[in-house]
């Protein structure tokens, strides 16, 4: 089945590379998200979409552990940036605090 991917988050996952980005194909439709945002699932992440907060991808470990905080209707918020990329590792940062990944250790550290 094809998934539309429009708006803000169509926006995003294009200019992040569409298909052939780390995000691959879309493997759902835009659904609706706590706290009046959206989502939208891809093979490979998924980006959340909330005013002020815009458009952002979350992914992998940094996701999984944002999600057992309760994803974006959790203590964390919505995401603020896109993952980056840090000194042995990559970072993505909430409304109320960051995550990263060790990629030396394997682990997450959550900094609320």
């Amino acid at each position: 089945m094809a998934f539309e991917v429009t708006g803000a988050i169509g926006d995003h996952y294009n200019e992040a590379g569409g298909a052939s980005s780390p995000l691959g194909e879309p493997t759902s439709a835009e659904q609706d998200a706590p706290n009046g945002g959206k989502f939208q699932e891809f093979t490979g992440g998924v980006i959340y979409f909330k005013l002020p907060t815009g458009a952002k991808t979350v992914y992998g470990a940094i996701r999984q552990a944002w999600e057992a905080e309760g994803g974006a209707g959790g203590r964390f918020g919505y995401p603020t940036s896109d993952e980056q990329d840090i000194d042995g590792g990559k970072i993505s940062h909430f409304e109320n605090g960051s995550i990263s990944y060790s990629i030396a250790d394997d682990a997450v550290t959550v900094n609320a």
